[in-house]
């Protein structure tokens, strides 16, 4: 039997969502249709993919790994849908997009070849600098385009599209006493050694959350290494609030970290691009957008998970 689209698509569904309900209601089917895509999926590549909990799934090692493949997969369809529909992926010129830390880190690398294998005749070069220099090169028109965390913009100059909005959860170890608990709260977050991350503002974006619901995190590090955070919350040494988007369920030295939903609001952080009201686009940077916007909002499960701040014309949507 071969793998199809659909049990790859509802696969996705289930592992960004974490959960097989949230899944079927996002696809509006029913949860039995995902359980058996899962199942049939399991028995094709002879490995377990998930493993179920109270909450919802976890993802196993193997199922992580398979995701990724899944998603190059999906994404690789909607090239193909793009490239059919549009005759000018023969255009030439150059492309200069700003990006942050964490974008360069953890999102840009697989959209961004893709673009080049669909855009082979623009020469895209990447300016890595902190979000407030950004928004100031692109109102100054020395950046066409940026990609960073949407979610951090607070700009009336700029237009934004979110591209995909990443669900924040709590990391711990995997025999962590939280683990045991059904709803895990803020508060039960306070009691524990918390380790804080902070590249591209999140020790500012972290407190605004927990200001908000009244309570403070016992910080015991500050780090701007992710693989810091990683190693530390494996081991036990503490725990943290991150996004889906730099979750890996293994620290480098191989301790498993358990990622578990927060039953406050917890806001995602949204990953989408940005650009001046001022300045029109060139033929590159309309591409570009046409191109990730045609990856990450339609003909991909997880579309229905984000909405744009700004439509293209700068409308709210």
């Amino acid at each position: 039997m071969d793998i199809t689209l659909r049990q790859i698509k509802y696969f996705i569904a289930a592992a960004e969502t974490g959960k097989i309900a949230a899944a079927a209601n996002m696809l509006s089917i029913s949860p039995s249709s995902i359980t058996e895509s899962i199942k049939e999926l399991e028995s094709i590549t002879g490995v377990t993919l998930i493993t179920r909990h109270h909450r919802g799934i976890n993802l196993t090692f193997d199922g992580y790994r398979f995701l990724q493949h899944c998603q190059n997969i999906n994404a690789s369809v909607s090239n193909a849908e793009y490239a059919l529909k549009n005759s000018y992926t023969n255009i030439s010129g150059d492309l200069t997009l700003g990006i942050t830390i964490t974008v360069a880190g953890y999102f840009l690398a697989s959209p961004l070849a893709r673009f080049k294998r669909t855009f082979p005749n623009i020469r895209v070069t990447l300016e890595e600098n902190p979000r407030e220099r950004i928004e100031m090169m692109l109102m100054d028109g020395k950046t066409d385009l940026a990609v960073l965390l949407t979610s951090n913009v607070n700009n009336e100059d700029l237009l934004l599209e979110t591209l995909v909005a990443s669900k924040r959860r709590l990391w711990t170890s995997v025999n962590h006493p939280l683990c045991a608990k059904k709803d895990i709260t803020l508060n039960d977050v306070s009691q524990e050694p918390y380790i804080q991350l902070m590249i591209d503002e999140a020790g500012v974006t972290h407190m605004n959350f927990w200001r908000k619901h009244g309570k403070n995190p016992q910080i015991i590090f500050r780090t701007e290494s992710v693989e810091a955070v990683r190693s530390m919350v494996a081991v036990g040494s503490g725990v943290t609030i991150l996004s889906d988007l730099v979750y890996r369920p293994w620290s480098l030295e191989g301790d498993r970290i358990e990622a578990h939903e927060i039953t406050d609001g917890i806001p995602s952080m949204d990953i989408g691009l940005a650009w001046s009201k001022a300045r029109k686009h060139s033929k590159c940077a309309r591409s570009f957008i046409e191109f990730c916007m045609m990856e990450y909002t339609s003909g991909n499960p997880r579309s229905n998970r984000v909405k744009s701040k700004k439509s293209l014309a700068g409308v709210e949507v």
